[in-house]
C-alpha cells in the first residue's frame, strides 16, 4: 500500500518515544529520521496547496478584470491598439512561461505560465477574429483554442490546463462528421497525458483520477454519441472496474478510486435494461454516415484494445473474467437479430450475482460480495415488476432468493467467526 502524508508524520513523531524507551538505539533513529524527512518532502503540504489555489484564483480575477475593463473601453481604441491589448495576455504567458523553464520554477509557475499562455492565445484569435470580422463557428474556435493549448499542456505539465481541456472539449461534441473527427483528435492528443499521470506514483495520480471519467465522457459523446454506443460504454465501464479493483487490491481507498463505483452502476443499469427491453442493444437507425462511422470504430477498437491490455497485466479473477463477458455480450447484435438480448442479461446477471458473491466469500472481499448481491438485487428488482411474469412466480421467486441470501449471510458470517 502507498504511503500517506499521516503515516509519515506519526512515524517521525513515534521515533523519538521509541529510542526514549531503548525500542531502538540512537544511530537506527537517525537512519529512520532522515528517511521519513526526506519521503515527507516528497508530499504536497496543505499550507502549499492551499497557496496555489489561492494564487490561481488571484491570476484568475485579475485577468477577468482587466478582460471587463478593455471590454468597456473597447471601441474607443483604434484598430493597432485593439492588436496590442489583445497581445498583452500572450507576452505575459510568454514571459513567465521563459522564466519558468529557465529558472527551473516550481509547480505553480508552470500552472500560471501554462494557463497565461493558453488563454492568450484564445484571447488572441478571438479578438483578430472580431477585428478582422472572419466568420466561423463556436466549434471551430474551440477545436483552434485546444489544438493551440496542447502544447502548453505538455510543456509545463499543468494539471489546471488539463481541467480547462476537458471542460472546452465538450463544446467540441455535435452530430456532424467535422465534430466527430474533432472529438477523437482532442481526445487522442489528451491519452498520453492521462497515461503519464495514472501511474502510481505519478504526481497527478489521484487528480487525474477524477479527471479521467469526465475526459472518457467527452470522447464517448463526441466519437460513438450517433451510434451503437452500448458497446463502448460497456468496454469503458469494464476498463474502469478492472482497473479499479486492481487498485482496491493493493490498498487504496474508494475515495482514491472515483471511477470504480460510477463505472459499475452504469453497467448494472445497462443490463438491467436490457434484461426488460430488447431494443437497449439493437442498432435501429444509430448508424448514420460513413465518416463518423469511422471514427466510431477507431475510437471503440482503441477502447478494447485498452481493456485487453488492463485485462492481461493480472491473474484471471471473477471480475475480470465478467466484465469481458459483458462486452462480448454487446456484440451479439452484431452476430444475430434474433431476440435474445432479454434472456441474456437477465442469465448474465444472475450469473455474474452468483460468481461474484462466491468470490467474495473465498477472497474475504466485501467490495466484491457486495457488488454480486446488487447484481441479484438488480435482476429481482426488474423481474418484480415484470408484468409477462405471473404474479405467483413472482412471489415464489423473490423468496427462495430471500431465503438464499440469508443462507448466505449465515454461512460467511460463521466463516469469518463473527456468529
Amino acid at each position: 500500500m502507498a504511503e500517506k502524508r499521516n503515516h509519515v508524520v506519526w512515524m517521525l513523531e513515534e521515533l523519538p518515544r521509541l529510542r526514549a524507551s531503548g525500542l531502538i538505539p540512537e544511530e537506527t533513529e537517525k537512519v529512520l529520521l532522515d528517511h521519513y524527512r526526506a519521503k515527507l518532502e516528497t508530499f504536497p503540504a496543505p499550507q502549499r496547496i492551499f497557496a496555489a489555489v489561492l494564487a490561481v484564483l488571484g491570476i484568475v480575477m485579475v485577468a477577468a478584470g482587466i478582460v471587463l475593463f478593455v471590454n468597456h473601453n473597447w471601441d474607443m481604441l483604434p484598430k493597432a491598439a485593439r492588436m496590442g491589448v489583445s497581445c498583452i495576455p500572450l507576452a505575459i504567458g510568454a514571459v513567465l512561461g521563459y522564466v519558468t523553464i529557465l529558472k527551473n520554477k516550481g509547480q505553480l509557475w508552470r500552472e500560471a505560465a501554462a494557463v497565461f499562455t493558453a488563454t492568450g492565445s484564445a484571447v488572441l484569435t478571438a479578438m483578430l477574429s472580431q477585428i478582422y470580422h472572419i466568420n466561423g463557428e463556436m466549434s471551430d474556435y474551440i477545436f483552434l483554442v485546444l489544438l493551440l493549448a496542447l502544447p502548453q499542456l505538455y510543456i509545463f505539465d499543468s494539471f489546471v490546463l488539463a481541467c480547462l481541456y476537458v471542460f472546452f472539449s465538450f463544446f467540441l461534441v455535435g452530430n456532424g462528421d467535422a465534430e466527430a473527427w474533432r472529438c477523437g483528435m482532442v481526445a487522442a492528443g489528451f491519452a498520453p497525458f492521462l497515461a503519464r499521470h495514472l501511474g502510481e506514483n505519478a504526481k497527478f495520480a489521484v487528480p487525474c483520477r477524477y479527471l479521467t471519467p469526465a475526459a472518457a465522457l467527452s470522447a464517448l459523446i463526441g466519437c460513438a454519441g450517433s451510434h451503437y454506443i452500448v458497446l463502448p460504454v460497456l468496454a469503458l465501464c469494464g476498463i474502469f472496474i478492472v482497473a479499479g479493483m486492481d487498485l482496491v487490491g493493493r490498498g487504496e481507498r474508494l475515495v482514491r478510486v472515483p471511477w470504480l463505483l460510477p463505472a459499475f452502476a452504469v453497467q448494472m443499469f445497462i443490463l438491467g435494461a436490457g434484461s426488460c427491453e430488447e431494443d437497449v442493444f439493437s442498432f435501429g437507425s444509430k448508424f448514420q454516415s460513413a465518416q463518423s462511422l469511422w471514427v466510431y470504430w477507431i475510437f471503440t477498437a482503441a477502447v478494447l484494445l485498452l481493456f485487453v491490455f488492463i485485462f492481461m497485466r493480472r491473474r484471471l479473477s471473477e471480475e475480470r473474467a465478467l466484465n469481458a463477458l459483458f462486452i462480448l455480450l454487446a456484440l451479439i447484435p452484431f452476430a444475430t437479430d434474433a431476440p435474445v438480448m432479454r434472456i441474456v442479461c437477465n442469465i448474465a446477471l444472475g450469473l455474474g450475482g452468483i460468481v461474484c458473491m462466491r468470490g467474495g466469500f473465498v477472497r474475504r472481499s466485501f467490495l466484491l460480495f457486495n457488488g454480486g448481491a446488487v447484481m441479484l438485487t438488480v435482476l429481482t428488482a426488474c423481474r418484480f415488476f415484470d408484468s409477462e411474469i405471473g404474479v405467483l412466480y413472482r412471489s415464489a421467486g423473490l423468496i427462495l432468493l430471500g431465503l438464499g441470501f440469508i443462507a448466505a449471510n449465515v454461512v460467511y458470517m460463521k466463516k469469518s467467526g463473527r456468529a
